[in-house]
């Protein structure tokens, strides 16, 4: 459809004027919105509420969350009214308040930018504009800041350009990812280089950020929510984030058992933590072998769509220090190794299935 004035809303301060962009909801047609819950949260209020107070909050950030759309507007603007935000030491701006564009251009996501936060103290907002050099149709996928809160967001776009539905997804339901401040993206460089936002792009399909940073606990409220959603495959990778190897085996298998009751040929793909040898390595080989535990038990019992990720083999051993922010959390160059890693397992899961 055709972008006119009478589409746009007036937004009460703006930088952006000059050629003459119209701002458009994006939680209007024909916008996509992908990860979230509904109101730019990830979970539902009362899911959230009664699993812990942190991850009420955590659900508030938009990590792995997209927006996509079709258009053939020389420049696209974000503007994105934020809430409550936080500064990572080791993350830029941009991976914690910023935005990401992407181009699905035949079979391919290529990178074209970030829309940078130009404003400055005193602003409740985020706005910045990208220029292209053609008005070639495009289909566009932004991806969202990994701890920061979107109240509201506007996309501008030029008046009298064309704005459409984005293409489908290959696969015809999301992957759902579950676990800790490295699900969430935590350490990552910018909002498309976590390792659930590459596995979207690898798959050309939906996948669902559901990472919570410190607070990914295997609760029962948040388990028998996630073995609720329709999805081809889940992603279960809270390691990090069990306090003790106790609590780990006193949750792994029944957060588990939760998931298959409800879903009895899904693909499960259970992961142990990446940084195994940055410390602790006893513990780390007691908490693996807990996860590897799980995963027999349920292959003894019958199940045949189990696969385990092994984090002490995700970072290559000659590159292990360059995978890291902080001795932790995964940088751009580890998330890219576990990417690899996921992506290696889910191939699998997906072909067997008769998915991809």
């Amino acid at each position: 459809m055709k972008i006119t004035k009478e589409m746009g809303v007036i937004l009460p301060d703006t930088t952006i004027t000059a050629g003459e962009p119209i701002f458009l909801d994006v939680t209007k047609k024909p916008f996509e919105l992908y990860g979230f819950a509904k109101n730019f949260r990830r979970l539902p209020d009362d899911v959230a509420e009664a699993t812990s107070v942190d991850v009420e909050r955590i659900s508030r950030y938009s990590p792995g969350c997209r927006l996509r759309f079709k258009t053939n507007s020389d420049y696209i603007v974000v503007h994105a009214e934020l809430g409550i935000h936080e500064n990572i030491p080791t993350m830029t701006t941009i991976a914690t308040t910023c935005f990401d564009v992407y181009f699905y251009d035949k079979g391919n996501y290529v990178f074209k930018g970030s829309f940078w936060n130009s404003q400055g103290e005193g602003k409740s907002y985020v706005e910045g504009r990208i220029r292209f050099e053609n008005f070639d149709e495009k289909d566009v996928v932004i991806d969202f800041p990994i701890v920061s809160e979107i109240k509201e967001m506007y996309v501008a776009l030029r008046e009298g350009c064309e704005i459409d539905s984005p293409s489908k997804y290959k696969l015809p339901k999301p992957i759902v990812v579950y676990g800790s401040s490295i699900v969430q993206g935590i350490g990552a460089g910018r909002p498309g280089t976590l390792y659930s936002a590459e596995l979207s792009r690898r798959f050309d399909a939906d996948v669902i950020n559901l990472g919570f940073g410190g607070s990914a606990k295997a609760e029962k409220p948040i388990m028998e929510y996630m073995a609720g959603l329709d999805m081809c495959a889940f992603v279960y990778d809270y390691d990090h984030n069990a306090p003790t190897p106790e609590y780990l085996k006193e949750t792994h298998y029944n957060g588990y058992k939760i998931i298959r009751e409800k879903n009895p040929d899904l693909p499960i793909i259970m992961a142990s933590k990446p940084d195994y040898h940055f410390a602790n390595v006893e513990t780390n080989e007691k908490r693996r072998r807990i996860i590897i535990e799980t995963f027999e038990r349920a292959k003894a019992e019958g199940d045949g769509n189990v696969w385990f990720v092994d984090g002490s083999k995700m970072y290559p051993e000659e590159l292990r220090e360059a995978c890291s922010a902080d001795g932790c959390h995964p940088n751009d160059v580890g998330f890219l190794f576990m990417a690899n890693a996921f992506t290696a397992a889910l191939k699998e899961a997906l072909t067997k299935h008769g998915i991809i």
